[in-house]
């Protein structure tokens, strides 16, 4: 049964640098405060602490509605490739922010992952680089877990406190209240020592981060996004139906601060409705081939004016079984455009680590709109 858990009282100081001064909740591990569900998840004892065993598994702590504050957790693990993290701002089991360890990529730069979910999609190949930090873990014992969150950035530090793994310069997420949730994918992990300073005001980070935007320049900003479909349904198809496009229904959707346009953001997709088109237009002062350089995740159809000019697969593991997938602006396609209004679609289809497109010209010259900052 789910019992809530006693009223927290919450006192909250802040120190010079990254050092909080606080009255933290200790949240005690048992069934009272967690609720605990998926393959294998027991409260037991490890290695000398009182622990929550996971594996493939949740644990989401009772009564927290958390916005910013502190996550601060112990947590032990093997060499084994798994996936294990906390989920906060957590809306629903299809919305949160969340924050990941793989243990198997211990001393690599992806050791760790940030990575916003929206709509039940992770988007780690989305926002693979400045997203993790580089670091060796202590399979032996345990490891100390520290996430500061204070409005739209953050610090995540792991074994060294006086140094941050990362920073978040910005969380992809609307900030939003939600809950606080511990994971473990496929094998066991043991969480410890869980601490959670729940405080609204904004916290101290041990470096100012700065707020300066990518340059967008020249990137395409504005697209329109379709409902989802089958990807068979334009399997073979070389010449789009525009009656068909016309009877879909398309809401506008923006590249974020890093150019990438999450489409996730609008939908989710299942097994019968993967694919969705982002499309956008460009008012060509003549005609002329112009170079669009772009990268999408994890499969792309690309119609220039409803013809068929590109298709590509860019899914983890399509092309050897270290390739990750990720995006960036990759390819390169040369759009051929007539003198008027073009209109290019790139039907996306998405199966696992992240849905989305970037696309980049070189110039403006003899096109609009176009993005110049």
């Amino acid at each position: 049964m789910k019992i809530n858990i006693k009223k927290l009282v919450i006192l909250f100081v802040a120190s010079v640098g990254y050092t909080l001064s606080v009255s933290a909740s200790n949240i005690l591990l048992n069934n009272d405060n967690f609720t605990v569900e998926g393959k294998k998840a027991e409260f037991t004892s490890y290695m000398g602490k009182k622990s929550l065993l996971l594996n493939g598994a949740s644990a989401t702590v009772n009564a927290i509605v958390f916005t910013s504050g502190i996550i601060e957790y112990d947590v032990a693990f093997t060499e084994q490739r798994n996936f294990v993290g906390v989920k906060f701002r957590q809306q629903d089991g299809e919305n949160s922010e969340e924050f990941y360890i793989r243990p198997h990529q211990s001393g690599n730069p992806d050791a760790n992952q940030y990575n916003p979910i929206f709509n039940g999609l992770s988007a780690w190949q989305l926002y693979h680089k400045d997203f993790a930090g580089k670091v060796n873990y202590n399979f032996g014992g345990w490891n100390h877990i520290k996430i500061i969150v204070t409005n739209k950035q953050g610090e995540v530090y792991i074994n060294d406190m006086t140094k941050p793994a990362f920073s978040i310069t910005e969380f992809l997420r609307p900030i939003e209240s939600g809950g606080i949730s511990f994971s473990s994918a496929r094998a066991d992990a043991y969480i410890a020592n869980v601490s959670i300073v729940n405080n609204d005001n904004i916290q101290t980070l041990s470096t100012p981060l700065k707020t300066t935007k990518l340059s967008l320049k020249n990137y395409i900003s504005k697209w329109e996004i379709s409902n989802s479909f089958s990807e068979s349904f334009l399997e073979n198809t070389t010449k789009l139906n525009q009656q068909e496009l016309v009877k879909m229904d398309w809401q506008s959707l923006n590249t974020d601060n890093y150019g990438v346009l999450n489409m996730a953001r609008i939908q989710g997709v299942n097994k019968t409705s993967n694919t969705a088109f982002a499309k956008f237009t460009i008012d060509s002062n003549k005609v002329q081939t112009k170079a669009l350089h772009f990268g999408y995740s994890d499969k792309v159809r690309v119609y220039v004016n409803n013809t068929l000019v590109y298709a590509g697969n860019n899914s983890f593991r399509s092309r050897d079984y270290r390739y990750l997938g990720t995006i960036g602006l990759f390819d390169t396609i040369y759009l051929p455009l007539k003198s008027g209004i073009n209109e290019v679609s790139f039907a996306v289809s998405e199966s696992f680590g992240g849905w989305g497109v970037t696309a980049r010209f070189d110039d403006c010259e003899g096109i609009k709109p176009c993005l110049v900052e």
